[in-house]
Parts: structure tokens; sequence; C-alpha cells
């Protein structure tokens, strides 16, 4: 007689599918196939072997942290990251009011903060009036990525100008001076990420 309760989902080889536990197997063949990378590839950059490889794509062979690790650092990743993976984020964390900060950043910069729960990351959303800029240099800890998503915004960085327009994005660290100005007459907005906490 079958026991109470909720059913049990099981993965293709018949073990148990525990409910928001990443497939290791199915994220390392999506990696590998979006790279145009083979088994064998994957392998002689890990420094693990093809057919173990081929056996954790298939579900067939689980796969030990350190071995996982091997295989995030060959992808550039690291390996909460690779995994897309914390047990806090199985549901959606949503971004409450009190992790919402509007920061001055100048006349004509409307610059909201938005400190992302579960994470170490900072997400900033930027409008800029026509002719806006920074009104002080900023230099922090970490990385900072900005997207630009309408009109054309110049990176200020380590006393370099860096024009750029709507669609492209730059990396940078954040440990060098760094600040933004719209020099257009039309207006500007950006996004940005950082990995330290401003």
């Amino acid at each position: 007689m079958a026991a109470r309760g909720k059913a049990v989902r099981h993965n293709e080889v018949g073990e148990p599918a525990y409910r928001g536990a990443p497939d290791v197997g199915q994220i390392l063949k999506r990696m590998r196939t979006q790279r145009k990378l083979s088994i064998r590839d994957v392998a002689e950059g890990s420094g693990l072997s093809a057919s173990f490889l081929s056996a954790v794509e298939r579900n067939e062979s689980d796969v030990s942290i350190g071995r996982l690790a091997r295989i995030a650092e060959f992808f550039d990743q690291d390996l909460g990251s690779m995994l897309g993976y914390s047990t806090r984020l199985s549901r959606p964390s949503f971004v409450t009011k009190s992790d919402r900060v509007m920061m001055n950043r100048g006349r004509g910069i409307r610059y909201e903060l938005l400190r992302l729960p579960g994470l170490n990351l900072e997400l900033a959303i930027i409008a800029f009036e026509p002719r806006a800029s920074f009104r002080d240099e900023l230099t922090h800890e970490g990385v900072d990525t900005l997207y630009v998503t309408a009109g054309e915004i110049v990176l200020r960085l380590n006393d370099v100008d860096y024009p750029m327009r709507a669609g492209e994005c730059a990396v940078y660290s954040a440990g060098y001076a760094h600040s933004f100005r719209n020099d257009s007459p039309r207006p500007a907005a950006a996004l940005g990420l950082t990995t330290a906490h401003m």
C-alpha cells in the first residue's frame, strides 16, 4: 500500500528529484552546447575524463563539489553562478521598499539603488537629463557593470572618457575613480550592477 502524502518525482535514472535542486547534467550540457564544445573539450579543459562527464550529462553519475568546481572554473564561472541555485532563491524574492534607496548623484540625475535579496549585488537604475553629470567621482570595492539603455552616456574611469551608446555594456574595477555624464541634448538612461555595497 502506498504511503499517503506528497508524491516524490524521480529523475531519468529513477532517483528522487528534489524540488529546487539543480539538474547538474542539464546545466553542463546546456553550457557546453551553447559554447559549441565537445565533451572532449570540456574534459581536456577541466582535467576530468570524457566518459565521466558524459555520464554526468546523462544523470548516470553524481559529481562531487570538487569536480563540479573544476567544471565551473573551466567555464569561467563560480560554482553558485554556474548552478544558478541557492536554497534561498528556489522561489522569487522581491525587492521591497526598504531595499530601494534614492541617492543624490547631482542635479538632473535620478539614481535609484536596489539591494538584491540573497545576493551580494546592487542594481542601479540611472536616468540622466540632457547635459547632466555626476556631482562627484565614485571609488569603492568590487566590480561594476554599466549597460546603457537609452541615449548616450560618457563613462569617466581613471581620468579617461569612454563614450557609450544604447545597447553598449562596460565592466570595470570600481576601485578606480569613476563617474558618468550625459553630454547630449537628449535624455539618457542606464542600468548599473555592482558587486559591492554602496
